[in-house]
């Protein structure tokens, strides 16, 4: 009963940081209107919210390992209720930065601790990956569910953009007093738990294994979240969409990655994740490429809903893998690292914007952003097949039981 509330919580945590997360695509058009903002100055205000990873992600998987999980949880779920609750009270341009950097961090907290505690709902390592896939089914919704709550706040309520932070409010409250009433497993009550020490930390980020897994997150995360940001704004620019209907096809975006996490789950009992990587990546460049150049709107939002498919099990392969793959004691270091890597959802999407005022051409921005993002992303696919990835690997995990109990082979 205690594995199922604490699974309840993390499932629930997963959908509510991503609802927060990845509902600044649909409210982009909103806020250049609103603000009058170019592409650029546009872009900052989700970047002030990613950026936010890049600078507390690592202190913060320190912080869990002196304080432990639970208290990590409330103090995630505090930071959220504030920063929301600024932008709801003040919904100006200036404050929005502040506000985003604020709940970017309480958002870190929350990932950091949720990727931990996802291991603790099975004591089966070779399984990490695969549940974390499904969990992420619940991040996928929680995506999708932004651009819906626009909608219904907006076109159904008829309430102003801001209304989506007061729901925030209340979500970061409900998580937090949830988080309190729970039973949370601690690493550190561990009998093999070791305290790490600051020279294992600085071992640690030096790891070229280690380094290899944080720039596939940091790409990874860069081009999931940049395509988003940007979908509304060329389907509104270059197709005249309405905002509403821009806002409801990064919905479908989410929800598709989703579907593709369901698919990928079942796919990797059979093929190893680097031939996934591979071809989930190819594919995701194919079909960015075609949506920004076909003329028809609907097959534009077609093709960008099947990108948001393609970037489905990249995220959960590389964490989990990561996260085996060292000792129990650094799993909050590891965390951490890889959640400051998450800093890239704050650099490619900004990209993106540079290259089109830059070129006069948002589509150029996007071929550009996605060309080295998801050709990266193959290129740990096929190193991975060559096993050069496994070096560090824990010894009791064994490359053998990887490759025939979970079928990763990163």
């Amino acid at each position: 009963m205690k594995k199922f509330q604490l699974l309840v919580l993390l499932l629930l945590n997963y959908f509510i940081l991503n609802l927060i997360t990845n509902i600044t695509g649909a409210l982009l058009p909103f806020w250049k209107e609103d603000f009058h903002l170019s592409n650029t100055l546009l872009s900052m205000l989700g970047s002030s919210f990613f950026l936010a990873y890049g600078i507390s992600a690592l202190p913060q998987g320190v912080l869990h390992d002196n304080i432990g999980s639970k208290k990590t949880f409330v103090w995630g779920a505090a930071l959220v209720f504030i920063g929301s609750l600024i932008f709801a009270l003040m919904p100006r341009y200036e404050v929005g930065l502040i506000s985003l950097f604020i709940t970017g961090i309480g958002i870190t907290a929350l990932q950091v601790v949720n990727n931990l505690l996802i291991k603790k709902v099975n004591d089966n390592p070779a399984l990490y990956t695969r549940n974390m896939t499904f969990a992420q089914i619940f991040a996928g919704l929680g995506s999708a569910g932004g651009g819906l709550l626009v909608g219904f706040l907006i076109k159904n309520m008829h309430l102003h953009w801001q209304s989506a932070y007061t729901v925030f409010v209340g979500l970061a409250l409900f998580l937090g007093l949830f988080a309190i009433l729970t039973t949370i497993p601690e690493t550190k009550n561990d009998e093999d738990y070791t305290k790490p020490t600051k020279s294992d930390y600085i071992k640690l980020i030096k790891n070229p294994l280690m380094l290899m897994f944080a720039v596939g997150i940091f790409i990874y995360v860069g081009i999931e979240v940049g395509a988003a940001t940007w979908i509304p704004t060329f389907l509104v620019e270059n197709h005249g969409m309405d905002k509403i209907l821009a806002a409801q096809i990064v919905a479908m975006y989410w929800i598709f990655q989703s579907v593709g996490r369901i698919f990928g789950g079942f796919t990797m009992n059979y093929i190893s994740a680097p031939k996934a990587l591979i071809g989930f990546a190819f594919a995701g460049l194919a079909t960015l490429i075609a949506a920004v150049f076909v003329h028809s709107a609907n097959m534009s939002s077609v093709l960008f809903i099947a990108v948001g498919f393609c970037t489905s099990i990249m995220f959960s392969s590389i964490f989990s893998f990561a996260i085996n793959s060292f000792d129990k004691s650094q799993e909050g270091v590891v965390a951490g690292i890889l959640c400051t890597a998450i800093v890239g959802g704050a650099v490619t999407a900004p990209f993106i914007g540079f290259v089109s005022t830059l070129t006069h051409s948002l589509a150029i921005g996007l071929i550009t952003g996605g060309a080295i993002s998801f050709l990266y992303i193959a290129f740990i696919g096929f190193r991975s097949i060559g096993s050069a990835a496994l070096a560090g690997i824990k010894k009791e995990i064994g490359l053998d039981q990887i490759q025939d109990d979970e079928k990763v082979g990163v």
